[in-house]
């Protein structure tokens, strides 16, 4: 075996695998590494405080951060007064640190990098801190397992990079982003839509989360509510297949996230984590009323600002 580190796929893929109960020995074979180098990365990140459940994006962050400390010192330890207060705000409506890094930019010229933050959260909570609670997903970020493979499937895809810079710029309404959420079994799902500018958030319940399923879902959004789409911006999940005819229904141009990148779609994450607190993970949405669901769209509204 060619010697090399472990990086941030390789940690999203050993996460996705014990999700689903793989044993360390397959997912080793699969990566290319010894069981024991899986078994220490594991153990080694692996804390209790996250009540067992190993998490690829902290790790990952912290893994980034510590090769960082080697060439430039500890960053973390030279965040302000000023700049630790905002932080802390943030953090405490549960806003995720990729999303605090380009606010603390945008509204207060200050730059402090998504990984730095991560990392002055770990060294809080190794410290017996406990910022790290108010992550939006508590430790435990959820993401879809996505490959390389999924973007060929869909056609005429349109990446972010082209998306009109106006959309970040959160001064004007329409620009969305959207999302599935997974119920229990995989029997039922949810489409997530949030207003980049006004943090409106649209919940729907779908069915199955097939292309075609999502494409009639948006129909009953565009007939049962009075948004201005201007921008969409989703993950590149094949249930977007259709984005043509989404962009058809809507009249709004159909933009697609960079792989592995959650802070292109940082607010829709944000917002899903806060959904999930009020329907948790293991929800059976067919079970969910109308009014439960409507709740839970204010919730992620009132939660976001």
């Amino acid at each position: 075996m060619i010697y090399r580190h472990l990086n941030e796929k390789d940690r999203f893929y050993i996460e996705q695998r014990l999700s689903e109960g793989d044993s360390l020995r397959s997912i080793a074979r699969a990566l290319g590494f010894s069981p024991s180098t899986i078994s220490r990365e594991i153990k080694r990140h692996t804390p209790i405080d996250f009540k067992g459940l190993y998490c690829h994006r902290l790790t990952s962050r912290c893994a980034q951060e510590k090769r960082a400390n080697a060439k430039q010192g500890q960053a973390f330890q030279q965040i302000s007064e000023e700049e630790k207060m905002l932080i802390h705000q943030r953090l405490s409506t549960h806003t995720s640190p990729d999303v605090i890094s380009q606010e603390l930019i945008r509204e207060h010229n200050i730059q402090v990098s998504e990984s730095t933050i991560y990392r002055y959260i770990y060294d809080d909570r190794e410290r017996g801190g406990e910022l790290y609670k108010n992550l939006p997903h508590s430790g435990k970020p959820y993401k879809k397992k996505v490959s390389r493979g999924d973007q060929t499937k869909i056609p005429n895809r349109v990446g972010i990079e082209q998306r009109p810079a106006i959309a970040d710029e959160k001064t004007e309404f329409g620009h969305f982003e959207i999302d599935t959420v997974v119920g229990r079994d995989h029997q039922s799902y949810l489409l997530t839509l949030v207003d980049k500018a006004n943090k409106m958030c649209c919940i729907r319940k779908m069915p199955n989360k097939q292309a075609k399923t999502v494409i009639n879902t948006f129909m009953n959004v565009v007939g049962s509510t009075f948004f201005d789409f201007k921008t969409i911006t989703s993950d590149n999940g094949t249930e977007f297949a259709g984005h043509e005819a989404i962009s058809k229904i809507t009249e709004a141009d159909f933009y697609f996230a960079r792989p592995y990148r959650s802070c292109d779609r940082g607010l829709n994450e944000h917002t899903n984590g806060l959904i999930r607190r009020f329907l948790p993970k293991g929800t059976d949405f067919n079970e969910v009323s109308d009014k439960e669901i409507a709740n839970a769209a204010s919730h992620g509204v009132l939660s976001t600002g």
